[in-house]
């Protein structure tokens, strides 16, 4: 046999495993059978894939039985505790920190808050690696089981080598992440960008659920989108795809922070936002603008207003590049105003092209913050039953 052929059948195995797992989740408690039958396997490869799972306590059965007709079978459940991932979301002046555990639920959370202008990267990961160390110790008698780490990055993430290429939030250019921290904390390391990390979790626990090409787009600190299609990420040649921060609305307008200038993220991040409204008052937060906005305060409606724009101008750019079926938008800016869904879905209908009316639906992220912890928690799960089953 080849080792191409070899390779192939092991890459099956592997995916077929996750697959299993990830119908266990998603449909539990759930039998034998009906995991053959949904997805084409005979049963004796998902019974052997079963005793795998249970062998490493991911899974287990329950008390319950099938109650269909003829022999009740087993029902199969997961092990919430068997597996915990400890997740970071690194942002352009905080970090999230959270422990979530097998199911998706965050068990623990810490929240950072640093100068990016005045710290090296290493003195922010210090500080983040022994908040880590200091909840895990917290949790120790809970008995839960730490199978790895991840960190979504704003930016161009190698996902390969755990390198942060370039990071225009943070201002880091060719950080081994991955390195610094598995020395660091000992746990195995997945680095991935922050947008297609919070993308994943909409297609597992948020709106991109039942979708089967759904686009994430992320309004805050940048602009960023993902592209999700049959459960898999579009990342493109070097893991970029879906910088739409990035795309020219003017080639004389205004300095973006990745050195260009009339990036759409520079009408519309946050930092662009307040640099707007300090010609006019002295506010430090967005917070503050739509405070004013919400007052009718003219200057803070102009500014808002041409926000609503602009987003509207984003994503139409998105719908009419990848054909989404649902477009879930998230982000800090996003959850500046509870009627944020219903105002973005009447600006987009105004400014779409005709041929894409009536083609998508545009939903509000309900993940809220969790979303980029959920995102790089699956990550650590797969890459743990890739590798250790």
């Amino acid at each position: 046999m080849s080792e191409i052929v070899k390779h192939d059948q092991g890459l099956m195995r592997k995916s077929n495993k996750i697959l299993i797992l990830n119908l266990i989740r998603e449909k539990r408690p759930i039998s034998r059978a009906e995991l053959a039958k949904i997805t084409g396997m005979s049963p004796t490869s998902v019974s052997r894939i079963v005793s795998k799972l249970m062998e490493f306590g991911l899974i287990e059965e329950t008390k319950l039985t099938s109650n269909g007709v003829g022999r009740k079978a087993s029902l199969l459940d997961t092990n919430e505790l068997s597996a915990c991932s400890i997740s970071i979301y690194l942002d352009l002046d905080s970090c999230i920190i959270g422990i979530v555990d097998f199911d998706g639920n965050l068990l623990k959370e810490e929240r950072l808050t640093y100068d990016t202008e005045n710290l090296i990267w290493t003195d922010i990961m210090n500080r983040v690696c022994e908040t880590v160390k200091e909840m895990v110790k917290a949790t120790a008698a809970d008995h839960i089981k730490i199978v790895g780490l991840g960190v979504a990055v704003p930016g161009i993430v190698d996902t390969h080598r755990g390198v942060v290429v370039f990071s225009p939030q943070l201002g880091w250019t060719g950080v081994n992440l991955k390195k610094y921290l598995e020395e660091e904390l000992g746990y195995r390391v997945v680095i991935e960008n922050a947008i297609k990390a919070k993308a994943l979790a909409e297609g597992i626990y948020g709106g991109a659920k039942d979708s089967s090409r759904a686009v994430y787009i992320n309004f805050g600190s940048g602009v960023g989108s993902a592209l999700i299609t049959e459960d898999e990420i579009f990342r493109g040649t070097t893991n970029s795809a879906g910088e739409v921060g990035h795309t020219t609305m003017d080639p004389n307008g205004k300095l973006c922070d990745c050195g260009r200038r009339g990036c759409l993220q520079t009408y519309i991040a946050d930092w662009a936002l307040i640099q707007e409204a300090q010609m006019v008052k002295d506010v430090s937060t967005v917070g503050e603008i739509f405070e004013a906005y919400f007052s009718k305060e003219q200057w803070a409606v102009n500014i808002i207003k041409r926000l609503h724009t602009y987003i509207g101008v984003a994503i139409c750019n998105v719908i009419c590049m990848y054909n989404p079926d649902s477009v879930i938008i998230g982000g800090s800016l996003i959850q500046q105003d509870s009627n944020m869904e219903a105002i973005i879905n009447k600006r987009v209908e105004e400014l779409i092209w005709e041929p894409f009316s009536n083609t998508y639906q545009i939903k509000e992220s309900k993940l809220g913050n969790k979303a980029g912890l959920l995102g790089m928690a699956e990550l650590i799960f797969n890459d743990y039953i890739a590798t250790e089953l």
